[in-house]
């Protein structure tokens, strides 16, 4: 088995190519973001997303009990078609902006979660598998700054970037932490593992809702991007009361960004 990159109570980060890190794992669910076919952000895979969508979930580690997809709301569902049959499907779930973006003529309202396996345990404050959160603001660490203009008869909306045309951000493709932390409770009992780590969002999550995780990734910068934001933030674990999940305060050197609470329903 491959050194961990990185470990704590909570997290164990490796650094390679999921397909040949994950079949060594062995984990309870899976909660990922992987390379969208029509991602327009320089990532790895983003050659042939399909072929390596479909290569991890073969190597997917017997005993998993659910798989977790979380796309954008433009990404072709056909991008699933990777997934074996035998996976039976849960849900679709909805994963809101309140406070939408635009990507060209495109209105961006949020992203889309694709749920698969067999249902997690009936639980306080998880009776019924729910399907929509909705987020009330962006990590400030990934604020996205848009400016909106028109381009002859196509109205655009474009992110603030360097000369070469890539995103000021510290990973390009961020997902929501409220969003992600959603997904943990609803789909997880007590292990999480992320093929497509990334930045480091699932197994942030995993961790303030006392989880265990771990995330494989395949470029270093974001290894060290997400064992950053792990090592320092602040746990304040609050139990799901009443219908809401209770996010837990994250801060940060970079921000004093605090999470509020979200409705589950």
């Amino acid at each position: 088995m491959i050194k961990p990159y990185y470990q704590d109570e909570w997290a164990t980060i490796y650094h390679g190519d999921c397909r040949e890190i994950l079949p060594q794992l062995e984990t309870e669910t899976i909660i990922t973001d992987p390379t969208w076919p029509d991602a327009d952000a320089k990532i790895p895979g983003q050659e042939n997303p399909y072929q390596l969508f479909a290569e991890m979930c073969q190597v997917i580690p017997a005993g998993t009990q659910r798989l977790i997809v979380q796309l954008g709301c433009d990404s072709d569902p056909r991008f699933l078609s990777g997934i074996p049959s035998s996976w039976p499907f849960l849900r679709v779930c909805w994963l809101d902006y309140a406070l939408p973006s635009y990507k060209g003529r495109l209105l961006y309202t949020g992203d889309v979660a694709y749920a698969f396996g067999v249902p997690p345990a009936y639980i306080s404050g998880r009776q019924v598998m729910s399907g929509m959160c909705r987020s009330t603001k962006s990590d400030k660490l990934f604020v996205r700054h848009t400016h909106s203009s028109w381009k002859g008869k196509c109205f655009t909306g474009k992110d603030d970037e360097d000369d070469d045309g890539v995103n000021n951000l510290p990973h390009p493709t961020p997902r929501r932490l409220q969003h992600v932390a959603w997904l943990v409770h609803q789909f997880s009992d007590n292990h999480v593992v992320d093929p497509f780590m990334g930045s480091g969002t699932t197994l942030l999550a995993a961790k303030n809702l006392n989880r265990k995780s771990i995330g494989i990734e395949i470029k270093e910068e974001y290894c060290e991007l997400a064992v950053k934001r792990l090592s320092q933030s602040v746990m304040d674990l609050t139990p799901v009361e009443k219908g809401y999940l209770k996010q837990p305060k994250i801060q940060y050197p970079f921000t004093s960004d605090i999470l509020e609470t979200v409705k589950i329903g």
